[in-house]
């Protein structure tokens, strides 16, 4: 029987890659990524002369049971993603998911990740931890979701493209607070590698004062709700609300809400728009 070998690979400097993880991609009689075209490269880069085939979101549920019957004859596979830990905002759950069921030997060959390297320098809290990765794409989904994070006691980590960091620790703002500690990992060990921001108003102040250098791919570290009051006000809050407001006006909403819960009229009217938004 075969072995799959989940195999991380450099997130931007090359000198990354680890020993086992050279030999393996020598080793091995298949190499499934990506994007084949960025793993020849690095295949070129350590002097590996083997085929690549695709592994990828579009074509992983159609390819899994041809890999899986590879592994069943007893070839040995390796999984790569373009950068760092495969299936970690990255393809190949569903491909390790079977082999597992299957009762194949899986094995990781540890390496680069990026939320885990941003972690590490962050200076935020690392002993619990929520990795989300990428927000959904729509506003009002992002903010749902936000939303859902903002009572988490733990550290949240999150991926974000270029186009959308702005408007992303935008959101963030509004439903975490411009003061809760947060930090931005740009390009994590490549040439423009940077960190930036002690909380999220800084980070929005740095990325409007400095356009040009907000390019590459981003890592946001941001503190967990340390506020122990506030989150037991804001379920408090929340439920009175979510009750109410399918009922009647906000402004009647709010009245009753701050009459029985005896919670701060601006807080409570703010929060009563923001989950309105949400419903709709």
């Amino acid at each position: 029987m075969g072995e799959l070998y989940v195999v991380s690979t450099p997130i931007g400097n090359l000198k990354d890659i680890t020993f086992r993880a050279i030999d393996t991609l020598k080793e091995v009689d298949l190499i499934f990524s990506e994007d084949t075209r960025i793993t020849k490269k690095l295949l070129n880069h350590l002097g590996i002369k083997r085929r690549i085939q695709s592994l990828n979101e579009h074509n992983e549920i159609k390819k899994t049971p041809k890999i899986l019957q590879q592994l069943s004859q007893g070839k040995s596979v390796a999984l790569v993603s373009d950068a760092g830990t495969p299936l970690i905002s990255d393809p190949g759950y569903c491909l390790v998911k079977q082999a597992r069921e299957k009762f194949f030997n899986i094995i990781p060959i540890p390496g680069c990740c990026a939320a885990i390297a941003a972690l590490s320098v962050s200076g935020i809290a690392t002993d619990k931890f929520y990795f989300h990765g990428f927000l959904p794409s729509s506003e009002l989904a992002q903010l749902r979701e936000l939303d859902k994070l903002a009572q988490r006691k733990e550290t949240l980590i999150f991926y974000e493209s270029v186009h959308r960091l702005q408007s992303t620790i935008g959101h963030m703002i509004k439903i975490f607070d411009g003061d809760r500690k947060a930090v931005v990992c740009k390009e994590i060990t490549k040439l423009h590698e940077n960190y930036f921001g002690e909380n999220l108003t800084e980070i929005d102040e740095f990325i409007k004062n400095n356009p040009k250098k907000i390019r590459g791919e981003f890592t946001i570290i941001i503190d967990g709700n340390k506020q122990e009051q506030v989150i037991i006000n804001r379920n408090k809050m929340d439920k009175i609300l979510l009750e109410l407001l399918p009922e009647m006006p906000i402004k009647k909403a709010v009245k009753i809400c701050v009459m029985v819960s005896g919670l701060s009229r601006n807080e409570t009217y703010k929060r009563a728009v923001m989950l309105k938004s949400l419903q709709t």
